[in-house]
């Protein structure tokens, strides 16, 4: 990725999808799981910041650009 900011977007979606995971599989979602519910719509924001971005991003355009030529 050229753009930091899709850099940094992206890797924000990953730590919210990894600790939503977490949420999932830990035993305390069984007694509660309010917790993941709550990790889920983080998860879900940082995942439509970061589309957001790069619907008007230009190093994401020309990237899409390339990988639809490809197929």
């Amino acid at each position: 990725m050229h753009c930091a900011e899709c850099r940094d977007l992206y890797y924000a979606f990953e730590r919210k999808a990894a600790r939503y995971a977490e949420a999932r599989s830990s035993a305390f979602f069984e007694v509660s799981p309010d917790l993941a519910v709550h990790r889920h719509v983080d998860m879900e924001r940082a995942h439509s910041d970061l589309m957001e971005h790069q619907d008007d991003c230009p190093w994401a355009i020309v990237a899409g650009n390339v990988s639809q030529a490809r197929h």
